[in-house]
């Protein structure tokens, strides 16, 4: 029972944090109101994690496997292997419109934690290559689909699209609206026209 109380207040704690650092930035984010807005004690902070910088990679692997299960899902309810590459830049668009154009958890912290080398970058860098590789995946499918996509070059073009897709993100973002994504959609489209 104590392992079960002890576990829940750490999910408390790490979602508590998900919605303060991506709703407000990490170095906007104190300790002291995460504890007080998880409701829990600052012993129970510091018997779960160390330090901010330690909540914030676990908030980013918890993160990493919300976003990467739902990007996978989302691609592999979709049969047609042109509508499954098509799927990944109309997700970044919906995701867009429902975060109210907050942007990417993960290029929102990396904007934040300079250092290459600290562990939460890391944890964006380790984000952004799962991305990829699921890019890949979907994109080689394309390419095996058929003589109409023969001529893919399935490393070049993961490149570009996860470049498009990043520079979306961010001038939507910048932007407040959507016309960035839907630029993003028609040049993702003609990449393999």
């Amino acid at each position: 029972m104590q392992q079960i109380i002890k576990q829940s207040r750490r999910d408390r704690i790490i979602q508590t944090a998900n919605d303060l650092f991506y709703r407000q930035g990490y170095h906007q984010t104190g300790i002291n109101q995460i504890i007080a807005e998880s409701g829990v004690a600052k012993a129970t902070f510091y018997s779960n994690f160390k330090s901010k910088d330690e909540l914030c990679v676990e908030y980013l692997r918890e993160r990493d496997r919300i976003d990467t299960d739902a990007t996978k899902n989302m691609v592999n309810n979709v049969k047609d292997p042109y509508e499954r590459y098509m799927s990944i830049i109309n997700g970044v668009l919906e995701y867009m419109k429902e975060t109210d154009f907050r942007g990417c958890a993960f290029g929102n912290i990396a904007v934040e934690i300079t250092d290459a080398n600290n562990p939460i970058r890391k944890e964006v860098k380790h984000h952004e290559d799962r991305f990829r590789s699921i890019l890949k995946d979907v994109i080689q499918d394309l390419k095996d689909s058929g003589p109409k996509y023969k001529h893919i070059n399935v490393d070049q073009l993961v490149d570009t699209y996860h470049l498009i897709v990043e520079g979306a993100i961010v001038a939507s973002k910048n932007y407040n609206d959507t016309w960035p994504i839907e630029r993003a959609v028609i040049a993702i489209e003609k990449l393999v026209k």
